[in-house]
């Protein structure tokens, strides 16, 4: 694996910043500093009374680029009522502009989200996110290291780890991009060849700390790709990384049905009720015989999956926009 990653960031980096990639991480002395009012970032945080005490390991529920917290987790198929019968209280995050702003302002919400739920749960916590809700989580704990003692676990689903490229790409640019001549900043940086992910994905270890790394992926994923071949978008090195369509051959599953999949799902509960990522080996024998998770009610699912892309298409020509990505802020910056 080493000498794959070795290759693989000379690919994409050249052979300099391939070098600066494998040295070890400078270590700071302190995290950065939280620049959004600790007012705000308190408001944007929605959590179940359960949470406090918990018996049981909670979760932090991030939604990804175009949604909202309240939609993803707690309307429709309501995922966080599901999680609770199963045992595991949850908080979710309301991200300013629906999650389409700089992604390092949405890892300010998601630090101060751990410390909270890890304050009132009294007990380590998870992360579960979909798409840019993937990627975030990575980002704050590669930058604030002492999170990483309270997280035990993070899944990823369908995240863009290292950008999306191709008709993916050029589609969703098209749609959100140029008929306002600007981007969200959260697009611009998880285009494949971002700013924002040369400085993450230059650090040597894609899944840092103690914290059990799982990503779950689709091959029909209609946002984020690549996701098949050496070093698919979504998967990361040090991960468990689960492909849905080698669980379940020849399932159909889009970017935003990822995150309700029964294999993803499946991936939640396995992670948290055992040491280390998901283990696909201990999911149930019928994983397969159901498009959602277990407890999700299709009939509430699946409309609100087929309206989600319309609506998150609809919003991103709404919200402020750039004309170039957000610059790369001081602490992730790579020393040459």
């Amino acid at each position: 694996m080493k000498v794959h990653r070795r290759r693989f960031l000379a690919c994409v980096l050249g052979p300099a910043g391939a070098l600066a990639a494998l040295a070890p991480a400078t270590s700071a002395a302190a995290d950065p500093g939280l620049t959004v009012p600790k007012r705000k970032l308190n408001r944007a945080l929605h959590c179940q009374p359960q949470v406090r005490k918990a018996r049981a390991e909670p979760v932090l529920l991030l939604t990804g680029t175009g949604g909202s917290g309240t939609e993803t987790w707690s309307l429709g198929p309501n995922f966080q009522e599901t999680l609770l019968r199963g045992g595991h209280s949850s908080c979710y995050l309301n991200f300013t502009h629906f999650t389409t702003g700089d992604i390092q302002t949405a890892a300010e919400y998601v630090v101060n989200g751990i410390r909270v739920l890890r304050r009132r749960a009294r007990r380590k916590i998870a992360v579960y996110g979909i798409s840019q809700g993937g990627l975030v989580p990575r980002w704050a704990l590669t930058f604030w290291p002492h999170l990483r003692r309270h997280v035990t676990d993070v899944v990823a689903v369908a995240g863009a780890q290292h950008g999306t490229t191709g008709a993916a790409q050029a589609a969703f640019l098209d749609a959100a991009c140029r008929p306002t001549a600007g981007c969200p900043p959260a697009v611009w940086q998880q285009a494949a060849g971002s700013h924002l992910l040369k400085a993450l994905n230059a650090r040597a270890d894609e899944t840092p700390g103690r914290t059990a790394w799982t990503t779950v992926r689709t091959l029909t994923d209609d946002v984020v790709q690549p996701q098949l071949g050496p070093y698919p978008t979504s998967s990361l090195f040090g991960a468990r990384n689960l492909l849905i369509q080698r669980v379940c051959p020849g399932r159909t599953t889009s970017h935003i049905a990822a995150v309700y999949d029964s294999v993803s799902f499946a991936a939640l509960i396995d992670a948290v009720t055992h040491r280390g990522g998901a283990r696909p080996s201990r999911f149930a024998k019928d994983v397969c015989a159901h498009p959602y998770g277990t407890g999700l009610d299709p009939a509430k699912t699946k409309p609100l999956i087929d309206a989600s892309l319309p609506v998150i298409l609809s919003r991103v020509v709404q919200v402020p926009r750039t004309k170039l990505e957000p610059p790369v802020r001081r602490y992730a910056r790579i020393r040459r």
